[in-house]
């Protein structure tokens, strides 16, 4: 059974509509989730532990293997939270242990995504993004 995440998405967006100012962040061990006015930052220490969750939320996401119609879909998913996420000049980082490997939305830049027609989205190419993915796999 696949669950639509875009309607908890934007709820999500809508309750960071009411911070003004200042953040809030929710910690569990090393792994941690903030948010601010314009950002939702993610920080994950332990990739075991994000992947359980991924996989509760959604197969697809959190399933190193599906063919090429599931990875589809979940390209889709992320262009569309993206676009949601710039249309309010907000963003949502992903990092993992405390440096940035994912972007998606407003601050996001990247030729190479664009090209691709992912606008919005920026993966940082170093070591730790590497590690990550692995950890996903």
């Amino acid at each position: 059974m696949s669950m639509d995440l875009h309607p908890l998405f934007r709820l999500a967006l809508g309750f960071q509509n009411a911070i003004c100012c200042g953040s809030v962040t929710i910690a569990v061990g090393d792994d941690s989730f903030t948010l601010t006015r314009d950002e939702i930052i993610i920080d994950i220490h332990d990739p075991n532990k994000m992947k359980k969750l991924m996989d509760a939320f959604s197969p697809i996401m959190g399933s190193g293997k599906g063919g090429m119609r599931e990875k589809m879909k979940m390209m889709n998913e992320m262009k569309l939270y993206a676009e949601d996420l710039a249309s309010q000049g907000k963003t949502a980082i992903i990092k993992y242990r405390g440096n940035d490997v994912m972007i998606m939305g407003a601050k996001a830049n990247s030729i190479l995504m664009n090209a691709f027609g992912m606008k919005h989205i920026e993966i940082k190419y170093h070591p730790d993004t590497l590690r990550m993915m692995k950890g996903f796999m």
